[in-house]
Order: structure tokens, then sequence, then C-alpha cells
């Protein structure tokens, strides 16, 4: 990527390229605010498509719908999409197997104009992360046992993901970024559009984001000051159940880089995801006073 000062012929162009902010939402770092706003925006500068009502804001979790999203909603500039998933591969996104050329549905990311992306990844602390998705947890299930099962075996369980802490995100889009720039194809998405990573600190999410859109002259976002989740019951799991989560991860964050093979990622990805549902019936099972 390049500077976001722009100065040099070639960075001047991208310059002239619409602006889309495209905000990688994570748990525990105000993505709840976030997603709604970004929900509300689409739902309302773009009634005209007649996008699928979803919980999510469309285009949220499929990469294919996210492309459609931008190239339909010409007037929407902020988009909020699923930050973590490998395969929410929004940098350097193809979906040239199976296109059909006369299809409604063709392949947005390949025919859109091309567009300037500024993706934003929140940053938070990883101790005060990781407390803080663990007492989620408890708050939700009421006890720490499923989790605590899980990481028996370092696995993760609904907020607390190694994947999804925003170091991990991060390396997973700088991949993806290493990953575009192998393209040969000329006329792959890469080479197409133009990215730009933002860190930014969660807890001035309502000033970043406004401020990055003033700075790209685009009409800053409503609703992204609001606070969910601020009040919670009391209690969380005990400190063993954290402790242990730093066993599992601290080596992992501190070492934590770039991610070069998607393939060998994504097969142990879904490798761990299998266990943990493995364990989650089980949880089930002697919940239901099936199991010993």
């Amino acid at each position: 990527t390049t500077t976001l000062n722009k100065r040099n012929k070639q960075e001047r162009q991208i310059q002239l390229l619409q602006k889309k902010l495209v905000i990688h939402c994570l748990p525990k770092t105000a993505s709840t605010t976030l997603r709604k706003a970004c929900k509300g925006v689409i739902d309302k500068q773009c009634e005209d498509a007649q996008l699928p009502q979803r919980q999510d804001p469309y285009g949220y979790r499929d990469a294919k719908d996210f492309y459609h999203a931008v190239n339909v909603c010409r007037d929407v500039n902020h988009f909020c999409v699923q930050g973590g998933d490998i395969n929410m591969n929004v940098i350097n996104y193809d979906n040239t197997d199976g296109y059909d050329e006369d299809a409604s549905n063709k392949n947005d990311a390949n025919t859109m104009d091309p567009h300037h992306f500024v993706h934003l990844v929140p940053f938070r602390n990883f101790n005060d992360w990781a407390a803080s998705a663990l007492k989620q947890i408890y708050v939700i299930d009421g006890n720490c046992d499923r989790i605590r099962e899980g990481l028996e075996q370092c696995l993760g369980y609904r907020e607390l993901y190694m994947e999804l802490y925003p170091k991990a995100v991060l390396s997973l889009l700088i991949g993806m970024a290493f990953r575009g720039n192998g393209m040969n194809d000329d006329e792959s998405v890469w080479r197409q559009h133009e990215h730009h990573i933002v860190l930014y600190n969660y807890k001035d999410t309502d000033t970043i984001v406004t401020e990055l859109s003033n700075f790209f002259d685009i009409e800053p976002m409503p609703q992204t000051d609001q606070k969910f989740k601020e009040v919670r019951d009391e209690g969380t799991c005990p400190n063993d159940v954290l402790e242990r989560f730093h066993e599992c991860h601290d080596e992992t964050m501190k070492n934590m880089d770039a991610i070069r093979n998607f393939e060998s990622e994504n097969k142990r990805r879904r490798k761990d995801m299998v266990k943990m549902k493995q364990i989650i019936s089980r949880a089930r099972k002697r919940e239901r006073g099936e199991l010993d």
C-alpha cells in the first residue's frame, strides 16, 4: 500500500478513485455499534436496490455480496464486514470460477469501476480484549464450562477465538495483500482496486470514523457514537480460565506475522471448528442429562 498523503503521479491517480471505508468488525471493539450504523446507512441510502433484508448489513458475511453492495449502492461510503473470517477476502477477492455472463447476479467485483478501499481495523490491548470476551461468554452461558473445556485443547469459543483478535485480523489482511501482489493477471480484482489498511484504537471509534471520512471528503456515518453492552450482568469466569487462554496464545500473539499459506490456514481453522462443535455437542448432552 501507499501512504494516505498522496504525492507522486501514481498516488495522485489513486486520489481520484472513489473512496469506500471498509470497517472490519470484531468482538469487544464496538462492533455492535458499527454493525447497526452500517445497516442503517445501507437500508436508508440503498433502498432502491431492494437488497435482501438480513440481521447484519448486506455484504457483512459474504465477499460476493459485499462487492455487489458496493456496486449497486453508489451513495453508500461506509461498509461493515465480518473481521477475522478467512473467506471474507475482500482485498483480493476473485470469483471468476463458474461465472455466468448471462446471470443477473454477475460478478460485481470484476465488472465494477476501480475503487480506493480504506480498511479500518480496531486495536485493543490483548489482555483487556480477552477478559471482556470471557465476561461476555459468562453473561451468555451463565457458566464457563464450554470455554474451559475448549481451552484444554487451546480452542476458541464464541467471542474468544484467537483468530478474532485484532492483530490476528491485521495479519490476515496483510497476508491477503501479499497474496494479491503475487497475482499475475492484470485483470484481477487486486489490480483494479487500491487498498489501504488503517489500525485505530477502538475507544476512538466515533472520532476516527468521522475524521477519516472528513479526510476523504465523504459524509461521516451517523450513529457511530452509540454505546451498546456497556452495562452487563455481574460476574465472569475464574482467573484460571483467562490464564489458560494466555498460556495457549501469548506466544502466538507475540510472533504473529502475515498469513502466507491460506490453504493450510483454512484447513487448520476448519479442523479446530469441528473439534469445538464436538465439545459443544457433548456439553449440550450433559446439560440434558444424556451424559454422565
